[in-house]
């Protein structure tokens, strides 16, 4: 089977496995070793965790990158384009990369029914393979113990975070999410804990693996003082770092997790100088990005309520003008009233809608949910676009519109506003 676009080559593949999520590695496995993938024997860091999994892999790959490494990056979802799922040297794949490794795949593939994910993993391994990356950072897709990426044995394994998410599929309590989630623990090597909650799981997951545990607090620490950073690991530290006013305290776990991580990888760990000039210019997209424009947007892919709080944090942090709104959405086996709690004195004005996938709650589900909240001022958008002409139409709704609750909302916004002002 081949196409020649890559767009065909997607929906192709949403086709193979009926299941959208089908959580085992057998697939996976099977069709990863009919290929010739080249994994580097050091700087393979293999990222999981609740929250804060994208920051995370962003600061190490920027930090590695800058330090003269080929880097590669798996990451997922995207926000706009399927190509920000692998970046090599800080840089977006192109088409033709993925259609020549999805080509490969195919050709092995056989009959083994590979999900949509499975078939992302196995490109992005042999995308960098195929460009001789020295330093790998891959994401975990969901929970980890049998997420496709956790085929590949890592040099260092990071849990960023554990809290409520997906409980669908991972489990109803910390406890039994944090047992999925240590499930990337690899035999002899260090696994970079970044929490402090369900400890004991951690701590037992680690020991049936045979990894090394290095936990926050015991094993590393770090604390903030008026914006400067100061990280003491077991052997390496650094001091007096100027961090953005805006972050809230889970980029700063994360910054922290990066660093243990970097430590333990006893490859390099960065310079003050070279750390500083990494922060200096760090943004990604759809994590508090903001967009100043007729309003002042303020894009955040926070879907759960550990990360609506510190959404929250940031923006207290911020000490912007006041007034606010929200564009929101979110997909239906989340917890909206949680998430919801964390902005409910703070925004006067909310449009909801739905997003372009099953997964989304209906609009008529969010707003009783919402009214039985007691939040009131509630305009409805059939889609996330209507939304924005909706805040258009009311220019003095607020100063500052936030947009959250998914992926698959932010997105397309932050594509329709960037298109807008030309910049993509």
């Amino acid at each position: 089977m081949s196409f020649s676009t890559l767009n065909e080559w997607l929906q192709f593949q949403q086709g193979i496995n009926p299941k959208e999520i089908d959580l085992s590695l057998d697939r996976v496995k099977t069709v990863f070793e009919r290929l010739q993938i080249n994994i580097p024997e050091k700087n393979v860091f293999l990222i999981g965790g609740t929250n804060g999994k994208g920051t995370t892999t962003s600061i190490l790959e920027q930090l590695f990158y800058k330090n003269g490494y080929k880097t590669g990056a798996f990451t997922s979802p995207h926000l706009t384009q399927y190509n920000e799922r692998v970046r090599i040297n800080l840089n977006h794949s192109s088409d033709k990369d993925w259609i020549s490794a999805f080509e490969i795949i195919e050709t092995v593939r056989g009959d083994t029914p590979l999900t949509y994910f499975e078939f992302s993993t196995l490109a992005a391994f042999q995308m960098l393979s195929n460009c001789d990356c020295e330093a790998w950072f891959i994401e975990v897709g969901l929970g980890g113990r049998l997420d496709a990426t956790n085929i590949i044995e890592s040099s260092v394994s990071l849990l960023t975070s554990i809290a409520m998410d997906h409980e669908d599929w991972l489990g109803d309590s910390i406890d039994k999410i944090a047992r999925e989630k240590v499930g990337i623990a690899k035999m002899n090597t260090p696994l970079i804990f970044g929490d402090v909650a369900a400890i004991d799981e951690i701590e037992k997951g680690c020991l049936e693996k045979g990894a090394e545990l290095r936990r926050k607090e015991n094993d590393f620490k770090s604390f903030v003082d008026q914006n400067h950073f100061f990280f003491k690991g077991l052997s390496q530290s650094i001091n007096d770092i100027v961090i953005p006013q805006s972050w809230g305290d889970g980029e700063i776990d994360n910054l922290t997790t990066a660093l243990a991580a970097m430590e333990a990888n006893e490859e390099f760990f960065p310079s003050h100088d070279l750390l500083q000039e990494v922060l200096n210019e760090f943004i990604l997209p759809g994590r508090f990005e903001i967009l100043d424009l007729t309003h002042r947007w303020i894009l955040d892919v926070a879907h759960n309520p550990a990360a609506a709080q510190n959404l929250r944090q940031r923006i207290d942090r911020s000490n912007f003008n006041p007034g606010y709104s929200m564009i929101f959405s979110m997909m239906k086996d989340k917890q909206i009233e949680l998430y919801l709690n964390a902005f409910k004195d703070l925004v006067h004005t909310w449009i909801i809608c739905e997003m372009k996938t099953e997964r989304s709650f209906k609009l008529k589900k969010i707003e009783k949910k919402m009214r039985k909240m007691g939040i009131e001022n509630i305009y409805c958008a059939t889609t996330p676009l209507d939304a924005i002409n909706i805040i258009e139409k009311n220019v003095s709704i607020s100063n500052n519109v936030i947009v959250s609750g998914s992926f698959e909302l932010v997105g397309p916004i932050r594509e329709f506003l960037l298109n807008s002002q030309g910049r993509i």
